[in-house]
């Protein structure tokens, strides 16, 4: 599925990202859900499946996330 530009958090879920600089070798990531009252995604790491909980928009921040799975 291609990866949208941050724009509709609504389109979020199901999307592929890739952390810059990953933590415990967790590199990729897809959005689970969108949790409206909290304005927040939830991840979900394909290495172990462990989840993170971010706003929604620091999905825009290029020196943290890419959109897609990349190397």
């Amino acid at each position: 599925m291609p990866t949208p530009e941050p724009t509709n958090p609504k389109k979020l879920p199901g999307t592929e990202w890739t952390a810059v600089e990953p933590e415990e070798r967790r590199k990729h990531w897809q959005v689970l859900r969108f949790e409206k009252k909290a304005g927040e995604v939830v991840l979900e790491a394909v290495l172990d499946h462990h989840q993170l909980r971010l706003p929604w928009r620091e999905l825009r921040n290029r020196d943290e996330w890419r959109p897609g799975w990349t190397h």
